[in-house]
C-alpha cells in the first residue's frame, strides 16, 4: 500500500522563469508573481486535504513556496529531500532558453546529471515518501525538469510540460510498477 494521493508541485515562477534562463541548480527565491501563484495554489489544494506532509527540494524556490503552502494550510509537517532538487545542467544553468528547451538541454547537458540519474533519484525519493504516509495525501515540491521527467518515465507521455505554480496528481501505482521494473537506489 502506498499514498493515497501524490501531489506533484512546481515552485512559484522566479525572475529566471520569466527571463526564459534555464535555472538547474541556481539558487534563486520567487518573484512576486511566484509568490503569488504559491498563494494561489493553497487555496486550490485545502479543499482537497486534509495533507498529511509537504516534501520539497532544498532550493530556496522550492521551500519558499512549500513554506508558503504548508502554512496557508496550516501542514505542520514540512520536510526538504536532496533527492527532489532540480536536474543539474552544468555549463547550461542561467543560459537563455527558447521553445526548444528540451532538446537543447538533452544535447548539451554533458556537463550536467543525465536525465536517466534524474530520474532514478526522482522516482526513489517519491516511492520512499509514499511508503512513509500509507493511505495519506503528501505535497510535494519541486522543479520542472525533475516532475516532467518523472512523469514520462512513470506514463510514456513525451514532452510533458510544467507551469510554475502548477501541479500534477501522479498515481501511486505508478511508481510501483516502475520500481518494480528498475530497482530503489539504497
Amino acid at each position: 500500500m502506498t499514498a493515497q494521493k501524490l501531489i506533484l508541485i512546481r515552485h512559484g515562477q522566479t525572475e529566471w522563469n520569466k527571463a526564459g534562463r534555464l535555472h538547474g541548480r541556481s539558487d534563486l527565491p520567487m518573484n512576486e508573481t511566484g509568490v503569488r501563484q504559491a498563494k494561489q495554489l493553497a487555496a486550490e489544494l485545502g479543499g482537497q486535504g486534509p495533507w498529511e506532509a509537504v516534501y520539497c527540494s532544498p532550493l530556496f524556490r522550492a521551500r519558499q513556496t512549500a513554506q508558503i503552502i504548508a502554512n496557508d494550510l496550516d501542514i505542520r509537517a514540512l520536510h526538504e529531500n536532496q533527492e527532489l532538487m532540480e536536474q543539474d545542467f552544468g555549463d547550461l544553468e542561467g543560459t537563455l532558453v527558447g521553445d526548444g528547451a528540451d532538446e537543447q538541454r538533452q544535447l548539451l547537458v554533458g556537463t550536467g546529471e543525465t536525465e536517466e540519474h534524474l530520474v532514478g533519484r526522482a522516482v526513489n525519493a517519491l516511492f520512499k515518501i509514499c511508503h512513509q504516509h500509507l493511505g495519506g495525501k503528501v505535497l510535494v515540491v519541486s522543479h520542472s525538469a525533475l516532475i516532467c521527467s518523472v512523469i514520462a518515465a512513470l506514463t510514456g507521455e513525451s514532452n510533458p510540460r510544467m507551469a510554475n505554480g502548477s501541479y500534477v496528481e501522479v498515481d501511486a501505482q505508478l511508481l510501483v510498477n516502475h520500481v518494480s521494473r528498475e530497482p530503489l537506489w539504497h
